[in-house]
């Protein structure tokens, strides 16, 4: 578990000496203090499946800044200014209280009055009105340098509102203790970062290509019961089930989510209806399972059991290999080599033969298989080729041993 404790700097500006909640409050929501009420360090131990521990986190303060609400001038378009508050902020903290920072992950500064709402490396940012998880959650993932999630065809942010770092969404819940929370991190986001428990990830694997599986999922941040609490599927898709309670009771109900990630933003996939939540009867699809000269693949929900807490899969990849044929570049087959008939390899201008049945056949065989390679899904690209190479060392090997293999003369006659 990697311990990433925050210091919490409670502030206030100069000239304004209200304090708008209790420290006690402060304590509750971001230490140890409150763990157990889905305070932060309980929503990163349940988003990073149990590899944060944010348990050492503590608050200090008040602190009155030098600076007066007037002469803060951050904003999106104003990154440095943002920076200063938080540069305020840490000398004002480190002069009057002494805290050092060496011992701390980052800092999430609590300004007194309405002020400013962000996060990213250096630290986060709220005021009086943004103190609740589903806020904190997306400002604190800035600062372990999560970006905005997305959905798929579409570089806008804030897109996928099952996804805290698209928060303020629709999709938070009413919290007795801290006004709202959620909704939770979606696997891409966890993947992302290292948070995705491998041992609970059902990952489809070249031998289940052309074969419905069948998958059985728990919902992804209920690490308490047993089973797969996610599929990695194909080409890097991450598939995950999530039901309307704890973090996510503000989701409208229970479905299979899919997403990919590129480019530190995770995007959410529709379904063949349009809609991203898939229910049962709805399919996540790539291509056309039709045609079995293209790849394809197809995440059909056969099932959705929320009160029993699971999802059931159909996936299946289909993965077309083209026929072995003659390789672009500098080799060309000619004749009938591949049908083992003999023939010719054109190589850089000049025409080598090759008699029925060589040795050869199978070399120019995996060398087809690395070069036809390139055309199928990155998952197990790396896989083939591996294979191929492995073929051509353990061919040559075969047949540099019988060329320097330990000979002896012929025993001599016994008879004179």
């Amino acid at each position: 578990m990697l311990q990433t404790p925050w210091a919490i700097l409670l502030c206030k500006f100069s000239g304004n000496d209200s304090e708008p909640f209790p420290r006690k409050y402060y304590e509750s929501l971001f230490t140890k203090v409150g763990q157990g009420t889905r305070n932060m360090v309980d929503f990163f131990q349940d988003m990073s499946h149990g590899n944060l521990d944010l348990s050492g986190s503590q608050v200090f303060g008040w602190f009155t800044l030098d600076q007066k609400r007037s002469d803060y001038s951050g904003s999106g378009a104003n990154s440095q200014g943002r920076q200063d508050l938080i540069d305020w902020a840490r000398a004002k903290a480190a002069a009057d209280g002494g805290v050092d920072f060496s011992k701390f992950f980052n800092v999430v500064v609590c300004m007194n009055v309405q002020t400013d709402l962000f996060g990213g490396g250096s630290g986060a940012v709220c005021d009086n009105l943004s103190m609740q998880p589903s806020l904190l959650g997306q400002e604190m993932g800035h600062g372990y340098l999560l970006d905005h999630s997305r959905q798929e065809g579409s570089t806008a942010d804030y897109m996928d509102n099952w996804d805290v770092m698209s928060t303020a969404g629709p999709y938070e819940a009413a919290d007795p203790n801290y006004g709202f929370i959620g909704p939770g991190l979606n696997a891409a986001n966890m993947d992302s970062r290292g948070w995705l428990d491998e041992s609970r990830l059902w990952t489809q694997t070249p031998a289940s290509y052309n074969s419905e599986q069948t998958v059985q999922l728990r919902p992804l941040h209920r690490r308490d019961l047993p089973g797969f609490l996610a599929a990695r599927v194909w080409d890097g898709y991450l598939v995950e089930f999530r039901v309307p309670e704890k973090w996510d009771a503000g989701i409208p109900r229970a479905a299979v989510l899919v997403h990919r990630f590129e480019d530190n933003h995770s995007y959410i996939e529709p379904g063949n209806r349009g809609n991203f939540d898939l229910i049962k009867g709805d399919k996540f699809q790539i291509g056309n399972p039709a045609n079995y000269n293209e790849n394809s693949l197809v995440v059909e929900v056969l099932d959705i059991d929320a009160p029993g807490h699971v999802a059931t899969l159909g996936i299946k990849a289909h993965i077309y290999i083209r026929p072995r044929v003659p390789l672009e570049g500098p080799f060309h087959y000619l004749g009938g080599v591949l049908q083992d008939g003999g023939g010719w390899i054109w190589i850089n201008g000049h025409l080598v033969p090759v008699p029925p049945r060589s040795e050869l056949i199978g070399f120019l065989q995996d060398i087809a298989a690395v070069q036809m390679a390139d055309a199928i899904p990155n998952s197990i690209r790396s896989q083939v080729k591996a294979a191929g190479y492995q073929s051509i060392v353990a061919r040559a090997s075969a047949r540099l041993g019988k060329l320097t293999g330990f000979r002896e003369p012929r025993a001599k006659s016994s008879e004179n």
